[in-house]
């Protein structure tokens, strides 16, 4: 069983997950853009709407 790591957020006062990115959890929490985020460095989600620096290795054959 695998569960998803979490911490309680003194922003928004729950407890998030942290197997996302941070653009997830501010938009689930309804948290301002802007708002400075105490849990920032602990999210450890991928964001797939931007290109990934694998995906430029690829191109070149690697």
């Amino acid at each position: 069983m695998f569960d998803s790591p979490i911490d309680y957020c003194p922003v928004c006062g729950q407890m998030v997950l942290l197997d996302q990115t941070h653009a997830e959890c501010a938009r689930e929490h309804d948290c301002a853009a802007g708002t400075p985020c105490p849990l920032q460095q602990y999210f450890t989600g991928i964001d797939f709407s931007v290109e990934q620096p694998k995906e430029k290795l690829r191109e070149q054959g690697y």
